[in-house]
């Protein structure tokens, strides 16, 4: 038997068992359910029983009736549904249980409850309160009102299954399955047919899938759709109804219509129409077999919106993939790099903890990257600190974090690298630096998969892979007292040692013509090729910054060069001296100047002369150099000290030296 539990009052929980047709709810005296509570009206609702079906009636009141937190004027109750009557809250229940989740607590005012004869207690309001709520049904007659709620209340479960079943299908073809069958079943429509949009064809039209009832005959499915009603919808981008005849002639002029265009869109841009007429009987349609299928229609536009945004967040990925796979390529012609890759493919598998040696600009982190990218753990994080780059106060704090209030300027609490590579990787650049405490605490995370926030007590479980890269000889380092032996001996599980460019010269060809390919995508350039004098000159030299060293030689080159082909004299002075047999910066010589392009010695490499015919000092050269460097980049300080080779300060400080000011950036 149908019944409300009693959620909020004295004693929560107490059942009221819907024995009549009519409860009514209020606080006169006469109520079924009387509510001491100035929130209610005297004749607060009433719950009427329809055939089995229970249904809520507010009675103007004063404050309105709720269920589920929704104004109400008239509604079907369902097993589950929340009441609020003033300050007391009732759960509907159809059956003899109660559902798991009711919420019951222990506020509120307890209703108390009495047994009337069924039609006693007034259905009429006793209050002469203004109705201010929303009306959800149109007012039905006493004598007819049985059949029209329930005949409400069937579409409306329909139309909650067919809501379902559009939003779990996987795919558009599904989707009109489920419309289709929805039209034909709860219609007196014979046929829907959907069309997609399409630009590209004669008409503009692709038959994409129909969908017939069961009472059309063969023939009949045969009669073609009218064009002119598809254009229409699409013109007008609105529902359109027409009267079509048997000899395809279609009336626009708002009579008894047999045929319905709904456009669908995907965003702001139609996408697809919903054609459904009756080819057969040429019945004319109801007003509410218009509604029911334009409402199923703004549906399907929803799901068309979110298969265009799952489909944006596709490309999305795939391009950010393509960019990643770019991020961590290697490339390499050398035999021990190659076997150094082929280690790290293997060593991916693992969870075991890595450390990458070798010199700065070797390419430790694209090691870490491209571990990364193999192992299981490739869909979570990979989180990059360089250890390096922090002062030792802080540097705890970017690995675990800290409480609010742990230190000076901890006005928050701050989340760490740990927590934020959890179930990933986190690589740990120039690990050499960091301080005993820090050695100490990143240890015990290793080793427990613990850690704790700075100025915090709790301790954290972390599940985290760590990939360490450092340019010192750690060995070295925890000989020193400098460095935590157990901790040497935990990262060092698998140890990656990268050799220096100048150990594999044959890769020189290949990288320059890679950064070549890569950099041109930067910044306009007609360089398409460098001279085979060019590639000799760059594999004489030493390259003491490695492979970042080669990259930043390439990108100046490009500044300089002028025609398609990269040249000797686009080079800096230093791949020169090397180059003329001069030596490198192995052989301890200061490297000279570059020669500048574009000067009448340029390709004679004549020494730089003064107006009286003086060779030029180095100081001289320097500073026609760097302004000449200026000139080129516009100006930008930042761009010509990364051509330079120097830092900004560096450069700011040569140029206060020079008392020489510099272009000025458009």
């Amino acid at each position: 038997m149908p019944k409300f539990i009693v959620r909020t009052g004295a004693k929560p929980g107490v059942e009221i068992q819907a024995e009549t047709n009519r409860t009514l709810f209020g606080r006169a005296e006469e109520c079924d359910v009387l509510i001491a509570d100035a929130n209610v009206s005297r004749h607060h609702a009433q719950a009427v029983m329809l055939d089995g079906i229970m249904a809520l009636v507010d009675l103007n009141s004063s404050n309105g009736t709720f269920v589920n937190g929704l104004p109400i004027s008239r509604i079907f109750l369902m097993s589950g549904d929340v009441i609020t009557l003033g300050e007391t809250e009732l759960v509907y229940v159809e059956g003899e249980r109660a559902p798991r989740e009711m919420g019951l607590d222990h506020s509120g005012i307890m209703p108390r409850v009495r047994s009337v004869e069924a039609g006693n207690a007034s259905s009429q309001p006793a209050d002469s309160e203004v109705k201010s709520h929303t009306q959800m049904f149109e007012s039905i007659p006493e004598e007819t009102q049985t059949d029209a709620l329930k005949e409400v209340y069937q579409k409306l479960k329909a139309l909650y299954r067919i809501f379902q079943q559009v939003a779990d299908a996987p795919s558009l073809k599904e989707i009109f399955e489920v419309i289709g069958r929805a039209i034909t079943v709860s219609t007196a429509a014979e046929r829907a047919v959907f069309f997609l949009y399409a630009e590209k064809t004669s008409d503009g039209w692709q038959r994409y899938h129909s969908q017939t009832s069961v009472k059309l005959h063969h023939d009949a499915a045969q009669i073609a759709e009218s064009t002119q009603l598809l254009d229409r919808a699409r013109d007008e981008e609105r529902v359109v109804l027409a009267q079509v005849d048997k000899r395809g002639e279609v009336d626009f002029s708002g009579g008894m219509a047999n045929a319905i265009a709904v456009p669908l869109f995907r965003g702001k841009q139609l996408a697809a129409i919903i054609y459904v007429d009756n080819p057969q009987s040429r019945d004319a349609f109801s007003k509410n077999d218009v509604d029911f299928i334009s409402t199923l229609g703004v549906q399907v536009s929803i799901r068309l919106n979110q298969f265009e945004q799952v489909q944006q967040l596709k490309q999305e990925n795939v391009q950010l993939r393509q960019k990643m796979d770019e991020d961590f390529v290697v490339v390499t012609n050398n035999e021990t790099m190659k076997r150094v890759m082929a280690v790290t493919e293997r060593v991916a598998e693992s969870d075991a903890t890595v450390l990458i040696t070798g010199e700065s600009g070797t390419g430790k982190e694209l090691i870490a990257k491209s571990i990364h990218h193999f192992s299981a753990r490739r869909l979570r994080p990979l989180v990059a600190v360089n250890c390096a780059a922090l002062p030792e106060t802080l540097l705890e704090s970017e690995l675990f974090g800290h409480e609010k209030g742990a230190f000076t300027g901890a006005h928050e609490r701050r989340i760490g690298k740990f927590e934020v590579a959890n179930h990933g990787i986190l690589f740990l650049d120039e690990l050499g630096e960091i301080s005993p405490s820090a050695q100490a605490k990143l240890l015990r995370a290793l080793q427990e998969g613990e850690i704790q926030r700075v100025g915090g007590n709790k301790v954290i479980k972390v599940d985290v892979r760590v990939i360490a890269a450092t340019n010192k000889k750690l060995a070295d380092e925890v000989a020193n007292g400098n460095f935590r032996q157990d901790l040497y001996y935990r990262l060092r599980v698998i140890e990656i040692e990268l050799p220096p460019l100048r150990q594999r010269p044959d890769d020189i060809p290949v990288l320059a013509q890679y950064f070549l390919k890569q950099l041109r995508g930067k910044f306009p350039s007609n360089v398409q090729k460098i001279s085979p004098e060019a590639l000799a000159a760059l594999q004489r030299y030493p390259f003491p910054g490695n492979v970042r060293e080669l990259r930043n030689v390439i990108e100046r080159g490009l500044v300089f060069a002028q025609g398609d082909t990269l040249l000797p004299q686009h080079l800096p002075a230093e791949v020169h001296a090397s180059s003329d047999g001069l030596g490198g910066l192995n052989d301890n010589l200061v490297p000279t100047i570059a020669v500048l392009p574009g000067s009448a010695n340029e390709e004679s490499m004549a020494p730089q002369l003064d107006d009286d015919g003086e060779p030029l000092t180095l100081s001289d050269l320097e500073r026609r150099h760097i302004l000449y460097v200026l000139d080129r980049v516009g100006g930008n300080k930042l761009k010509a000290a990364g051509l330079l080779g120097i830092s900004r300060t560096t450069l700011y400080e040569k140029l206060k030296t020079y008392d020489t000011p510099a272009p000025v950036a458009e």
